[in-house]
Formats: structure tokens, sequence, C-alpha cells
């Protein structure tokens, strides 16, 4: 099965926003089916909400009750209210059931009921904000620690291409600020919307209850909410993807400085590397205060709208009290009701902000996930047993996209046991050759065997736990040694890793560590040389017991006595393996069973040394002009 062309190397990180992208709407629906196991606590946390909420309409409701009832106000026109008539029936249902002695029935006694009631309601409110806060978080957080983990395991999964065109800080970027904003959408725009909707038509409801024509005043403004949430929260996408997509670029540049700070320094270009810095930052720093422009206009209308519909009702309702329309208490308690029906319309006006940022993250996500891996593994794959090492190229060619061939009809066979090395000029085509070994890429034509076994019809992991790959770059990750170590064997006993790190000729230098074994490494293992990094690979190596092993030799750096323990090593790794070598060493070139020679993505002649200098004009030139003058300085030293 060919996979899909790989996408170039020259693609810039931007490249990401465009491949694969999959539709907004279709991308909300993914994100909801992450949602949907934990739509109880989401549901949960609105019901705190709406009460939450709903609980300053009692403290309108008994001021109300006060003034027009307690208080004695002559001339003021009867109430017959759903409101007051609720209120009126509530306290003369409890003061007919506490004692006498109480003296329930007086103004004095329904003060007190009142005052009691809206204290045990505002212990309830108490409960209900904390059950609010908390559930949200927790169903917000339990969603993205699962979508976070489906993206990182996909990403894992992704083939050499996806690194090789992608910044790693761009990708750490989606894994972590874009999944934060997304949050947002759980954890607050989800019960939020909800709970305020609700509370909205509540005190809509209480108003029209109380006053129609208070009521329909203080609505006047709310087409102007509609507008301003429509024409800012689209806005507002377009600026935060926008800035998402910058900050991607930004921290992809700056991990990559970090990452080569000596060759910064080596340069002497630390003042560069500064001024470049501060462009990007003002870059973003640009964006960032677009987006903070538009919210900060959409904030600011809403309020002045809420205070537009507090004038409203003041104006209009005052002009009913002193026309005899209205009670005085009614009045109050519509200033108070405006207030908290706005406060809800202003949390969705900045939700829709908030909503839209979120749906911009999540469009981001999902962009990720729609990228598919060049390299799959089929329905069927099965499982490769214990191999041999026979490995076969048959008619392979390989492509980037809108570029010439890497490698053109290659056919190779090597025999179980064989080391063979392969040699040829910068840009032949070496290191992609033997990436199609564990399948790293896939050819595009032809087939790469191993045991006869195409590599395509096997489990990627059942293949790849059997390849071994020492690397030209040592990586070694920032956890201790045997961390390290144990990284492609994690159940190996004790003796099974210092056997494997003598055999490597790395155990004396572990174990003069500060804490041995346990020992930290920095990043990349930046407390260690050269040469004592590239025996712990080799260890590594030696302690997953490979079939197969593929060498980048990574020695001409070192020092003699680093290097001369490495070469030890190697060949005690190499025994009873099949090996491929990228030759850069003489010594290789003449302890390979054979030598294939490549130029152009071509094998133009595979045999030994001395029948290749014999016939092989190009390996003829490569011995003269690389091999022969390595042979020299090693004789002159």
């Amino acid at each position: 099965m060919a996979s899909s062309p790989t996408l170039p190397a020259s693609a810039s990180q931007s490249t990401l926003s465009h491949v694969g992208s999959a539709p907004p709407q279709r991308a909300l629906r993914r994100f909801l089916g992450y949602v949907k196991p934990y739509a109880g606590l989401i549901w949960l946390a609105t019901f705190c909400g709406i009460f939450k909420l709903c609980v300053p309409a009692t403290m309108a409701v008994a001021q109300s009750y006060v003034i027009d009832e307690l208080v004695t106000r002559e001339g003021s026109p009867p109430r017959t209210d759903a409101s007051y008539r609720w209120s009126v029936a509530f306290i003369d249902w409890t003061t007919s059931h506490l004692p006498a002695a109480w003296n329930a029935h007086t103004p004095w006694g329904q003060l007190n009921v009142m005052m009691v009631t809206l204290t045990i309601i505002y212990a309830l409110w108490g409960l209900s904000q904390f059950g609010r806060m908390y559930l949200s978080q927790l169903a917000g957080h339990r969603v993205i620690l699962d979508l976070r983990t489906d993206l990182y395991q996909h990403i894992t999964r992704m083939s050499h291409s996806f690194f090789q065109t992608h910044q790693s800080g761009g990708i750490v970027s989606r894994l972590m600020s874009d999944i934060a904003l997304a949050q947002n959408f759980v954890g607050s725009a989800m019960s939020t919307i909800w709970m305020d909707l609700s509370i909205c038509i509540f005190f809509i409801a209480l108003m029209f209850s109380m006053d129609t024509p208070l009521t329909w005043a203080s609505l006047a403004v709310f087409p102007l909410y509609i507008l301003s949430m429509k024409k800012y929260g689209r806005a507002a996408k377009q600026t935060t993807k926008a800035v998402q997509e910058a900050l991607e670029d930004f921290s992809g540049d700056i991990q990559e400085r970090v990452a080569g700070i000596n060759v910064v320094k080596s340069f002497a270009a630390e003042g560069r590397e500064s001024r470049s810095f501060f462009h990007g930052a003002r870059d973003l720093y640009n964006l960032t205060m677009r987006a903070a422009r538009v919210t900060a206009i959409n904030s600011a209308l809403t309020q002045w709208l809420t205070q537009m519909a507090t004038m409203a009702i003041l104006w209009y309702g005052g002009y009913r009290l002193l026309t005899g329309q209205t009670t005085l208490g009614t009045l109050i308690s519509f200033l108070i009701l405006v207030r908290e029906l706005y406060m809800p319309m202003n949390r969705i006006s900045e939700m829709n902000t908030v909503l839209n940022n979120s749906l911009a993250a999540i469009d981001r996500v999902f962009e990720v996930f729609d990228i598919a891996p060049d390299v799959q593994q089929k329905p069927n794959a099965q499982r490769l047993s214990r191999i041999k090492g026979r490995i076969t190229f048959e008619k392979v060619t390989f492509v980037y996209e809108a570029e010439r061939p890497v490698l053109r009809d290659i056919n190779l066979d090597i025999r179980p046991g064989e080391v063979v090395a392969l040699v040829g000029s910068s840009g032949a085509g070496k290191s992609t050759l033997v990436q199609m070994v564990p399948r790293f890429y896939d050819p595009q034509n032809g087939r790469v065997l191993i045991d006869d076994t195409d590599v395509r019809d096997v489990t990627l992991r059942s293949l790849r736990s059997q390849i071994g790959v020492v690397a030209q770059e040592t990586l070694l990750f920032s956890g201790t040694v045997r961390e390290n170590l144990l990284y492609g064997k994690p159940d190996a006993s004790e003796d099974e890793m210092t056997n494997a790190a003598r055999a490597a000729h790395a155990h004396d230098f572990i174990t003069a560590l500060p804490d041995g074994y346990d020992s930290l490494l920095g990043e990349r293992g930046a407390k260690l040389s050269g040469g004592q990094k590239q025996r712990i690979a080799i260890a590594r190596a030696f302690l997953s017991d490979p079939r197969i092993l593929i060498l980048d030799e990574a020695t001409s750096a070192l020092d003699s006595e680093s290097e001369a323990l490495i070469q030890e090593a190697l060949a005690e790794l190499m025994k009873g393996r099949t090996n491929i070598v990228i030759a850069h060493r003489l010594s290789t070139i003449l302890g390979a069973d054979r030598i294939a020679v490549m130029r152009d993505g071509q094998i133009v002649d595979c045999a030994q040394h001395e029948v290749l200098l014999g016939r092989c004009k190009l390996y003829a030139n490569l011995y003269n002009t690389q091999f022969r003058v390595a042979l020299k300085s090693v004789m002159v030293s």
C-alpha cells in the first residue's frame, strides 16, 4: 500500500494551518464528542448556576413586599401582580404554622420571617456557587485531558515528514496553548450560555408578571446587544486565530534558538537574535492588542447598554410612579431586576467572544487531527515474529512532493548477519534508503521486505522492536541515565542494563557520575561529552537486542580515546546481526562484507572493497578523495 507523498522540506510552519483543515462545524461536532461523556457534570453545573443567579430575584421581591406591604404608603395603587401575591401567600402560610408567642402576624414578625427565609436561601446560594465553579472546571479539565492525550498520541504516530516540515515549538503550541483555549468552551462557555439564557428568560417572565410596560422599556436596548455579539464575535474569532498562528510560529522559532544556543554564541549572534526576538515579539504584541481591542470595545459597549437600560427604567418608571401607574416597591424591584437581567446578558456577550476564541482554537486542534500519517499500519497487519534479518529492496522508488526522486529503482538484497556499507556523496539518498527499513518512510513504488515479508504487512511495533538505530546525532532525554538506557526495554533487569553498559564501554563513566545510573543528564544529555552520549546510545541498542542494526557513524568529531572505545563497542554490537552502515570511516568500509555505492538516488555498484576499486570509478574517486585521506590522517596521528 503506497503512502501519500510527503510535504516538501521547505514547507513553512504556517502550512499546518492549511493542510487537512476541517470545516468549523465538523470540528465542533468532533469536539462535542469529547464533551458528551461529561454532559452530566455540565448540566449539574448549569443547574447550580441557574439557582445561584435566581436567588437575587428573591431579594428584589422581598424588598418590594417590605416597601409596599409593611411600610404604609398612602395613595399607592393596589398590587395584584403574581410575585406580590406569591409573597403574601408565603408569609401567610409560614406565620400560620409558627407559635403565637413569636408574634409572626405583626409587621416586625413578618419582616423576621422574610429575613430568615432569605438567610436560608443565601446559604444554599453559597453551595450552588461552589458547585457551579467546581463542576464546570472538573468537566472542562476532564475533556481537555482526553483531547490532549489523543492529540499527543496522534502526533507521535505522525510520519517523519511531518516533523521535518513543522517546528517542534509550533506542534507544542497546538498541544498546549490551543487546547487550553478550547477548555474555555467547556469550563465556561457551554454551561454559562445555557445558564444565562435560562436566567434571562426567568427574569423577563418575572418582570412581565410585575409590570408589562416597564419590562418593554427595560428590553429597549436588547436588539443592540444582538448586533454587538454578531459583529464582534466574528472579529474575535478571526483575531484569536491570527494570534494563535503567530504564537505557534514564534514558539517554534524560540525553541529552535534555545536548542541551538551554542551555535548562536559561537557566531556571537546574541545581538542579532535579540533583535529578531524583539521583532517577533512586537508582531505578536500587535496582534494580541488587536484582539484585546475587539474584546474591550465589545465589553465597553455592553456595559454602556446596561447603563442605558437602567436609565430607561428610572426615567420611564419615575414617570409611571408620579402618575400613579406603579408603586415605589415595584420601581425599586425593577431597578434591581434590570441589573440582574443585564448581568447574564453581559456575560453572554463576553462569552460570545470567549466562545469564538475557543472555536478558533478547536479548529486549529482538529487541523492536526486531520493530517493523516504518511506511514500507516494496515487494519489487518500481522505481528512479525522473531526475524533472521534478511533485508530486500525491490525496485524501490521514493519521491518527495513536487521534487525529483530521492531513490530510483533500488534493488538490494542483504543476507542475515551481513554487513553492508552505503557510501556516496551528500544527497545520494543513503539516509532515506535505510529509513525505509523501520518504515519511517514508505516507497511510492517497489517493496521493502524483511525475511521475504513486506514491511507494510506487519505491525509497526513488531517491526521496529527488532531494528536498532544508532544515529549520527545522539538524542538523549533529560531524565536519568537509567531512564535513557531502559527506554527501549523498560522491563530489563538491573543485570541486563549493567551488562549492556559494560558492552558499550559506558559502565565505568556512569558509575563515576554523582548518582551513578540515577544521575540526571540535563536536556539532550547536556551534562555528558559527545563520546559518552554515543556510548549510552550504543548501550541502549545492546539492551534492546535488535536483529537488524542501522548505523550512521558519528566518530569523526570525537577525541581518539572516545573514538577507539566507540569503534570497539560498535564492533561488538554488530556481531550476529544484520547491519546497514552509512559509512564515514575507512575502517567501516574495509570491515564491510559488501559496499553499496550510491549516486543520485541509485545504487551504481555493490561489491567488496577490492572489487570496487578495480571496476567502479565513482568508488575509486570517493576512496581517493575521502577515505584515503582519512587513512593518512590516522597513520600520521
